[in-house]
């Protein structure tokens, strides 16, 4: 993770404010729901759940990271943007007169509405500027010098305004102080106050239950250790990266998961391109050879459907109805445009689970907002925090943290809601507002600020462990993480690096850079890790994926794919009784399971089948 958080010229930057202890807390909720769900409904004995908050962080960057290394595109550093703009321009920080925006276009629609607000100026309309993927690759420095000429005139309200208008990912980048009276905020109630009025994050997710109860059986799983979800069916309408994170984690435990597309408007981790090898295109339809789309989608069946259309809204409303759970990501009132409500959804299947994962929630003045995940952590006031010092932010580019956190988010509902749909009968309509989730990790942040009355940028400080920070050593592109928590660890560390006293903390971090800059990253490694020493290098990503121990470890399973050949998927990252859950099958080619589902789920016959296909309601 720390590799690509930074400038490339200055030392790796770590998650601020204990971040990876809440992200492991969050998959340890789900996991343990899911376990009581499990105690609930099956005699699989005593149940012994592991979460290695490492190996959280590595499934994370393992999910972004297959939008870099298979495109030979760095993951590492580059300041206050994704590393070549994460294969789509722009995708960066900019300043306005007043503050920080955060922009983030993924699509050729988002490019298409950002030069749109710029009045498509002369100079965008030269070839090199037409395709983002080309920008980003190539032309990323010269495209920043006109952005940042046409953001320096205008407030950031103005950019933000306007970027609604045309439809393009932006937000603000807030500090923490302006995140934590956002309107949007107060209007759904998030947070909560203690006795001493501090303001602390509440929950993330509204739940409300269906307003019948089903008939037949409470929940029908089928679990076993190898496949604790058995027997659960789960329609996917979700796209991009949260939702599909989300159900690729139900197929890990067992469930079937139906994905629903649509080739006109395909998803968005399908148009980012063939993967390169030797500095060429993988050969294949385009939308079948991009390793995104393949490590957040492995293992689902592809259904082809147009919902916009009343024919394939119908045939929704008709698989919900033969469904455990329903997961979506769209923006509000995408899905209830075309009928597609939780109150139309239950109305045949009362004990259907909805998931609603948007960027806002549901409700409120700003639930209109869209975008991807450097607009969560804007919004969120992380970003402000994320850098060197007040005057050197670099934010979350890389690892797009407001993601998979709202994943996890939603696998912990999502699980809470299952143990009360076996208990009750009924399903429930959860909405999620992903960057409220980021928010409710963010309480040390937030408990620093009301404290003091200011944002603090730790860099890569802590508050209570010291020294704490990552280190050069002697090879220059090598550095090494410490963080000593207590006073015994701190003596230790002393006589370690040649100190006869705990000197204060400023000397003590001078030491050990004098200390690391003598050794090789592996030996100081070892060296303070055998004494007792949290400490590790800083790992690149080709580090872990070039490492045999890390497929042994079962960190990535090595999946075939027809077009892809054979590529390393992460799996979601629980252990049961020592089991793992492996992925075992790549993404589905869009269409491929069409016909057999609807034909198996809904009795359509090829008759009907074929109907539907020339009236272009579905593919093949």
């Amino acid at each position: 993770m720390s590799w690509a958080i930074g400038h490339a010229d200055k030392a790796p930057l770590p998650l601020p404010y204990d971040l990876p202890s809440f992200h492991a807390g969050t998959e340890a909720a789900a996991a343990a729901a899911l376990a009581v769900l499990l105690a609930e409904c099956a005699d699989l004995g005593p149940q012994h759940w592991q979460i290695n908050p490492t190996d959280v962080l590595t499934y994370y960057v393992g999910q972004i990271a297959s939008n870099f290394w298979p495109y030979e595109r760095p993951w590492k550093r580059d300041g206050a943007r994704a590393s070549m703009s994460g294969g789509s321009y722009p995708a960066a920080m900019f300043e306005c007169s007043d503050g920080w925006v955060s922009i983030m276009c993924r699509t050729d629609q988002d490019w298409a509405g950002l030069l749109d607000a710029m009045g498509r100026p002369e100079w965008c309309k030269h070839e090199r500027f037409r395709d983002p993927r080309i920008v980003a690759r190539f032309h990323a420095d010269e495209a920043d010098v006109h952005l940042e000429a046409w953001l320096s005139g205008m407030t950031r309200d103005e950019a933000f305004a306007l970027s609604n208008v045309h439809k393009f990912p932006m937000a603000p980048v807030l500090d923490t102080g302006d995140a934590m009276v956002l309107d949007q905020f107060a209007s759904r109630g998030f947070f909560e106050h203690d006795s001493a009025g501090n303001a602390i994050a509440g929950k993330p997710w509204r739940f409300t239950p269906a307003t019948d109860i089903a008939d037949g059986p409470i929940l029908d799983l089928e679990p076993g250790p190898q496949a604790p979800l058995a027997g659960l069916k789960v329609l996917d309408l979700s796209w991009a990266w949260s939702g599909p994170m989300v159900t690729s984690g139900l197929r890990d435990l067992g469930a079937e998961i139906l994905k629903v597309e649509n080739r006109r408007r395909a998803d968005p981790t399908r148009v980012r391109g063939a993967a390169i090898r030797d500095g060429e295109p993988v050969p294949g339809p385009p939308l079948e050879v991009t390793p995104y789309f393949n490590q957040v989608n492995h293992g689902k069946k592809s259904i082809a459907i147009d919902f916009t259309t009343p024919q394939g809204a119908e045939l929704i409303v008709e698989l919900a109805a033969k469904a455990d759970i329903v997961v979506e990501n769209m923006r509000p009132g995408v899905l209830s445009r075309r009928g597609l409500t939780y109150e139309r959804l239950s109305a045949r299947n009362p004990g259907l689970i909805m998931v609603s994962m948007s960027l806002m929630g549901q409700h409120g003045p700003m639930k209109g907002v869209g975008g991807y995940a450097p607009v969560m952590s804007g919004l969120s006031g992380l970003d402000s925090v994320v850098g060197y010092g007040p005057g050197d932010l670099v934010g979350l580019f890389n690892p797009a943290l407001g993601d998979p956190n709202g994943a996890g988010h939603a696998l912990a509902a999502l699980m809470a809601a299952l143990l009360d749909r076996r208990r009750t009968g009924r399903g429930t309509l959860i909405d999620l507002s992903q960057t409220e989730a980021l928010v409710s990790i963010e309480r040390i942040q937030m408990a620093d600020f009301q404290k003091t009355g200011r944002s603090h940028v730790p860099a890569d400080g802590h508050r209570t462990y010291w020294p704490h920070g990552t280190w050069q050593t002697a090879n220059a592109e090598e550095w090494i993480a410490v963080a000593a928590r207590t006073d015994e660890e701190r003596s230790i560390l002393a006589r370690l690096i040649g100190l006869k006293t705990v000197p204060d903390r400023a000397e003590f971090e001078m030491e050990v850079q004098r200390w690391a800059s003598t050794r090789q990253a592996d030996e100081a490694e070892q060296t303070l890790v055998k004494h007792g020493i949290p400490a590790s290098r800083v790992r690149s990503f080709e580090d872990i994926l070039d490492d045999p121990i890390s497929e042994l470890n079962g960190i990535f399973a090595p999946v075939d794919h027809p077009y892809l050949g054979r590529q390393p998927i992460l799996g979601l990252p629980w252990q049961m009784n020592g089991h793992k859950f492996p992925a075992t099958e790549p993404g589905p080619l869009l269409g491929a399971h069409t016909r057999a589902i609807l034909g198996r789920e809904l009795g359509l016959t090829a008759r009907q089948l074929d109907e539907l296909e020339s009236l272009e309601v579905i593919e093949k």
